[in-house]
This record gives C-alpha cells, sequence and structure tokens, in this order.
C-alpha cells in the first residue's frame, strides 16, 4: 500500500551531495534542501557558523508517495551511517506519515495572457 511520507533529514553540509545523489538514485523527485543550517546534536559538535562552532548542517524535507522508495531511503541512510568515518558523517533522519496533503496539478498558461513562455 502507498502512503504519503515526510521525511526529515539532517546532515553536515559536507554531506549533501551524497543524500542529492542517493535521492537521484531512488527515484525521489519531490524534495526541498535548506542549504545552511544551525544545529545542535547529541552527536556531534555544534554546528553554529561561528568562529567557536564552525560549519552548519543542511536539511532536507522528502515528500513520497511510494512506500518502498520511503523505506529504502531510511534503510540506506542507516547503512550509511553505519560505514561513517567520524561523527560529521552522520546523517538523522525522522519519517512519518502523511494524513492531509495538497498535490498541486501542473496549469497550462492563459492564452494571449502576456505571460512569459518557454
Amino acid at each position: 500500500m502507498n502512503e504519503m511520507k515526510f521525511t526529515y533529514i539532517t546532515c553536515n553540509i559536507s554531506m549533501v551531495e551524497q543524500m542529492e545523489e542517493l535521492l537521484k538514485e531512488l527515484e525521489i523527485q519531490v524534495y526541498q534542501v535548506i542549504p545552511k543550517a544551525l544545529a545542535e546534536s547529541n552527536f556531534d559538535i555544534p554546528h553554529k557558523d561561528t568562529a567557536v562552532w564552525p560549519g552548519f548542517n543542511a536539511a532536507l524535507m522528502v515528500q513520497e508517495e511510494v512506500s518502498d522508495k520511503s523505506q529504502a531511503l531510511m534503510k540506506r541512510i542507516e547503512e550509511m551511517n553505519h560505514t561513517a568515518y567520524n561523527n560529521s558523517e552522520l546523517i538523522a533522519a525522522y519519517q512519518w506519515t502523511v494524513n492531509t496533503f495538497v498535490l498541486p496539478e501542473p496549469v497550462a498558461p492563459l492564452q494571449g495572457s502576456g505571460a512569459l513562455s518557454d
């Protein structure tokens, strides 16, 4: 059974490229990246982008309707954590079911509206 899942992922900025590659590999197409998130965690030093606590995290928000893809995402993140070289390579992920949502449908531009077109 398919149901919408929302996955919140936070990781060191150095891991974002690997996370986006994983999303592409799993054919997950709907996600957002917040490229600079100041963070504290229980597994690494604070990332506050200051002289005292340099560095920062990124946050990814994933919306996926195919349950198998959502499960595979969580499994792969867990595997990545098991092979992490250090705590800065660890990835935190939280997933829950979305009961109510609105999926936008693409709209056709109005004819003669003067709007820019491709």
